[in-house]
């Protein structure tokens, strides 16, 4: 196996492989990078068993031929070159040779032949997406997800995949929800538990037409995995029923405050400073002001900021829980529906998603 390639294009197509590669393998091959060599082509791919990622680079081909290398040692390798001259690899044997001007690398193969096979699961496509409106699906719910490690079905997005698709997410504090349109292949009602930190690591990548698979297994979907562009990546999906959370969104409450999102974040953010861990953020509203306070005695802060509404209410919030969802709506405005001791709902202005928001409960309620 020969080629040239760009050494931007071949530092990418390493970087994007091993994002793939658990940083502790369960064996010495599933350390390594797949290139597979093909007229005009180089795919570069890597997997842990559950996330598999590939992608495709042009290259001067010289002989075709599939290697595996070590990634680490790859990827340490191909950082060295700085120059903008074309790279040669060179496979001969068991040993690969790196090389650009004077500057060499050798380093040993693995045998391609024990590599794993259909580690990409046998996707079907099923349809196909904006990749810009699916990041912003994604950027809305991450942030409701849980980071517990105890609870892994809530370490994820899920969603349910029909006409349009609706993600939701929740840590039991928090909880999201949104949809984006979709062009489907065929009519279809599926339901997929994705990892979060697999799908904010596929957002930076997607963009433009991004094709949708699944790979199903007895019949039911094992594995989800998008296309776009030069990538393709795929996971494994999480087993284990989803809560019910869209029965949760039953707030009758119609006191709603429409309130300037930029100057919430900045008054929560303000007051948050002098709050202690764990304390909250009072939200006092009366005449068509929320005066946000936190803290007490020596230390405190306020801000007032204003609201469309007269209604009143006096709420908490844990702050970071707070900004978490703030942050995660990308409209001027923000619509706060208070519900008592019940969770509390905020929408974007004119937007898609809806969060509810657990509050704490204060001394005197």
């Amino acid at each position: 196996m020969k080629f040239s390639i760009d050494p931007a294009d071949l530092k990418e197509a390493v970087r994007f492989a091993q994002t793939a590669i658990a940083s502790r393998p369960t064996s010495p091959i599933m350390s390594a990078v797949l290139l597979e060599v093909q007229p005009h082509e180089l795919r570069a791919s890597g997997s842990d068993y559950l996330r598999y990622s590939r992608v495709a680079v042009t290259v001067d081909v010289e002989q075709p031929g599939r290697a595996l290398l070590y990634g680490q040692m790859l990827g340490l390798a191909v950082n060295k070159f700085k120059s903008k001259k074309p790279v040669t690899v060179r496979v001969e044997s068991d040993r690969a040779y790196l090389s650009q001007g004077s500057m060499k690398f050798e380093m040993p193969i693995m045998p391609a032949s024990e590599y794993p096979k259909n580690l990409n699961g046998t996707p079907e496509d099923i349809g196909t997406i904006n990749g810009n409106e699916f990041s912003k699906l994604i950027h809305a719910l991450e942030g409701c997800a849980s980071t517990d490690e105890a609870l892994p079905v809530l370490k994820s997005i899920h969603l349910e995949l029909g006409e349009r698709i609706d993600g939701m997410a929740t840590d039991r504090y928090k909880i999201g929800t949104d949809y984006t349109n979709w062009e489907p292949n065929a009519e279809m009602k599926i339901s997929a538990t994705v990892s979060t930190d697999w799908l904010k690591n596929i957002s930076k990548t997607i963009a433009g037409e991004t094709t949708l698979h699944i790979s199903m297994d007895g019949g039911e979907p094992s594995r989800i995995g998008v296309t776009s562009g030069p990538y393709t990546s795929s996971i494994s999906l999480l087993s284990g029923d989803y809560p019910k959370v869209r029965a949760l969104f039953t707030n009758a409450s119609t006191d709603t405050h429409t309130i300037d999102r930029k100057e919430l974040i900045d008054a929560v953010d303000a007051v948050s400073v002098i709050a202690e861990r764990n304390t909250p953020v009072r939200l006092t509203a009366k005449d068509s002001m929320i005066v946000l306070d936190a803290g007490g005695g020596d230390n405190a802060a306020s801000v007032a900021i204003e609201t469309d509404s007269y209604e009143e209410f006096i709420l908490a919030f844990n702050p970071r829980f707070l900004l978490t969802v703030l942050r995660s709506i990308d409209t001027d405005q923000v619509k706060l529906s208070p519900a008592g001791a019940k969770p509390a709902t905020i929408e974007p202005g004119d937007g898609t998603s809806r969060y509810l928001l657990m509050p704490i409960r204060l001394p005197n309620q």
